[in-house]
């Protein structure tokens, strides 16, 4: 199963320190849920939220898509990741880079 299925199935990734969760956020006095990409950092001890544009869809599923697809464009080097912390973001640039290498061998 490549990765972004096995994302969207289970609604996370564990890969070398890194947990890539799809998760949902409302914004404040809103009963709108947007979907977010938190990024569990090893090496920092922290969540870090994934604050790239993600569009919400139609329906949940469509929201949670969207994400892989932001998660996917940052794979493909087309969009860099906005996080706090710039050592995770180069972090996650590896990552999601070996896995869409591994997956197009």
């Amino acid at each position: 199963m490549d990765w972004k299925r096995k994302l969207r199935k289970e609604g996370y990734l564990e890969l070398d320190g890194l947990r890539i969760e799809l998760s949902l956020d409302n914004t404040f006095m809103d009963i709108d849920y947007i979907p977010r990409v938190l990024v569990y950092s090893e090496a920092t001890g922290r969540w870090h939220v994934l604050r790239n544009p993600i569009p919400k869809g139609e329906t949940l599923e469509e929201s949670w898509d969207n994400a892989v697809e932001v998660l996917d464009a940052i794979a493909r080097g087309e969009v860099r990741p906005e996080l706090e912390d710039s050592s995770v973001e180069e972090q996650l640039i590896t990552v999601l880079r070996s896995l869409t290498r591994f997956e197009n061998q």
